[in-house]
């Protein structure tokens, strides 16, 4: 009896084909075997641990087999004779999972700049040429007909270096035929989860091994003009240097709009620069740890406007009875150093431009890289920049070094035991003409740059900030800023003039950082006021209680400062104590 009951279940059992990256195998299972039975089984032919399987039905399935591993039989998922499955580990399932999340468009929040090019067919018009057009008003040809937005006779003609963006994805999409077409980044990592060998430096493999890598200059760029609102924001910004002789470094805060120049272009428009601490001298910039950033963002976003960029200095003064300055960065030399570069990289993956046409959900980044140096005239100009996404997907990886032999040089590291590396290669042409693959190490920064164009906006033009009428607030951080400093700014402007005032960056982080009447819970209001021009409106908040009382303190002769300065004031019994002290000296408050 007991021998024809083995026989009667090996007969009704059934055969699933089980696919995992050491092969395929078979496992047979009666139809009334749990679920933990089945993953029991592919555990041990495949000696993968059972808690890290899933099994899917097919491997572009979002939901693996068997969520809740409880009271679950073969029969009761539907498995039948003959079905495939595939195994995923624990770590390729969540990255799974990860992607097509981020496959799905509505989760994705794209720039309100990406929605109205994505609806755009950047066609550029043309009219009727009356030598070359033999038809009538409303006919079409050749000669008349709309151009593409990567035309490149168009883009020579108008001296456009690069495409758009947009205007990439438009040509992309032209040659491929596909409107889905993915966008994807190079990746210089080990794939995680293989469980063919042990790992790295152990062992490799070709389906865990990064592919090398050749490094093209881009001919697309995510920004395309860098406009300041105003030629006072970089004024502002240089004449630290012309007063001390020390480099400088800021953050550029603005917008992005729609760039006519460029067919379906975007430009950064920037509104105030902000200058965190640092620590500088006459060749080099360091920066510092800043208590404030989360606040300067937070003013910036209550003013519509975000981080698109940074700018520094590198001035050295030739003649300054003339006011010229050293060329110091040219084809000669170099544009940005290899260690700008890498920061910049930084910068750019930090901030990533939102895309739903990437698996991860972004795809290169719009973020800016300006200097401020002499230019071959002697004067002083600004160079905006770029670095393409395989240079934000080295730095990233953690694989791209400053070369020791020169600034413009970069180099590519070494795999070593902590880390393997890929191969990485350039082409460039040798003395013969001939376009040889050398291997980037060193790596001219070149084929990593984007040059980005600069100015200002052409005729009348209001900037958001303008800043007070009668003379400029203090920099944060670059200047002492206390009530009494406050008090002598707000005192010679004119009261018509209250809105212009209140309009400058520096100005409201004094109102929202000072320890003696902050203004941070009503700073929204103000803000409103400023980006929507209304006077009336800032009126009305001079009148409101809050600034009343910030103008009877003022009215008091007693110079009091910011958490930033070298007092600050106990909120419990308005003792003044000195910057240092971490609690009231008279009634032991903590410092707010």
């Amino acid at each position: 009896t007991l021998l024809y009951t083995i026989k009667f279940e090996e007969i009704m059992s059934i055969i699933l084909r089980v696919r995992s990256p050491s092969g395929t195998n078979r496992i047979s299972i009666p139809p009334s075997a749990s679920f933990t039975e089945l993953l029991q089984q592919i555990s041990e032919k495949c000696h993968i641990p059972a808690e890290s399987l899933f099994l899917y039905r097919d491997l572009k399935d979002k939901n693996p087999i068997g969520t809740s591993r409880t009271r679950q039989t073969i029969s009761s998922l539907r498995l039948n004779h003959g079905d495939m499955l595939f195994i995923k580990t624990q770590i390729d399932a969540s990255n799974a999972m990860t992607d097509d999340s981020h496959k799905t468009s509505h989760d994705i929040e794209l720039d309100a700049v990406d929605k109205c090019l994505s609806l755009c067919d950047g066609l550029i018009s043309r009219s009727r040429n009356p030598q070359l057009c033999n038809h009538n008003d409303k006919g079409r040809c050749v000669h008349c007909s709309p151009l593409e937005p990567y035309d490149e006779d168009y883009l020579k003609e108008n001296k456009i270096k690069h495409l758009s963006f947009y205007s990439y994805l438009k040509k992309r999409r032209s040659g491929s035929g596909s409107k889905f077409d993915q966008l994807e980044d190079i990746d210089c990592k080990i794939k995680p989860g293989c469980s063919k060998h042990p790992p790295w430096p152990e062992g490799i493999c070709t389906q865990c091994q990064p592919k090398a890598v050749t490094l093209n200059q881009q001919e697309y760029r995510h920004c395309d003009f860098v406009e300041f609102e105003s030629a006072d924001i970089v004024e502002n910004f240089i004449r630290y240097w012309r007063e001390t002789g020390l480099q400088r470094v800021g953050l550029l805060y603005g917008k992005y709009e729609v760039e006519s120049h460029v067919p379906l272009g975007i430009k950064s428009v920037i509104s105030f620069i902000y200058e965190p601490p640092q620590s500088a001298d006459q060749r080099s910039i360091e920066f510092l740890e800043d208590p404030y950033h989360c606040i300067v963002d937070e003013v910036a976003k209550l003013l519509g406007l975000h981080c698109v960029g940074w700018i520094f200095t590198d001035l050295q003064a030739l003649s300054v009875a003339d006011g010229t300055v050293k060329t110091m960065r040219n084809g000669d030399t170099f544009f940005l150093s290899a260690q700008e570069c890498i920061h910049a990289a930084y910068f750019q993956n930090k901030y990533p431009s939102p895309s739903q046409l990437s698996k991860s959900g972004k795809f290169g980044s719009k973020f800016v890289t300006v200097c401020v140096s002499g230019n071959t005239n002697n004067t002083i100009e600004m160079f905006a920049y770029q670095v393409s996404n395989q240079c934000m997907a080295l730095v990233r990886d953690s694989i791209l070094l400053p070369a020791r032999e020169h600034p413009g040089l970069a180099y590519v590291k070494l795999s070593s035991a902590e880390q393997y590396v890929p191969d990485v290669f350039f082409r460039e042409k040798d003395e013969y003409g001939n376009v040889v693959t050398k291997e980037a190490r060193p790596l001219p920064v070149e084929y990593l740059l984007l040059q980005v164009p600069t100015g200002t906006p052409k005729g009348e033009y209001k900037p958001l900030l303008p800043g007070g009428v009668a003379s400029k607030f203090p920099v944060t951080n670059r200047d002492t800023i206390d009530l009494e400093g406050f008090k002598a700014y707000y005192r010679a402007q004119p009261d018509e003039y209250f809105l212009e005032s209140v309009s400058d960056i520096n100005v409201l982080l004094f109102l929202y950082t000072n320890d003696t009447l902050s203004f941070r819970d009503c700073l929204a209001d103000v803000c409103r006021a400023i980006c929507n021009k209304d006077k009336d409106a800032a009126l009305q908040f001079k009148e409101s209680p809050m600034w009343a009382t910030l103008e009877q303190i003022l009215a008091v002769d007693t110079v009091l400062t910011t958490s930033t300065g070298t007092t600050w004031t106990c909120n419990v019994c308005t003792l003044i104590n000195e910057a240092d002290k971490a609690a009231c000296d008279a009634c032991g408050s903590p410092k707010s």
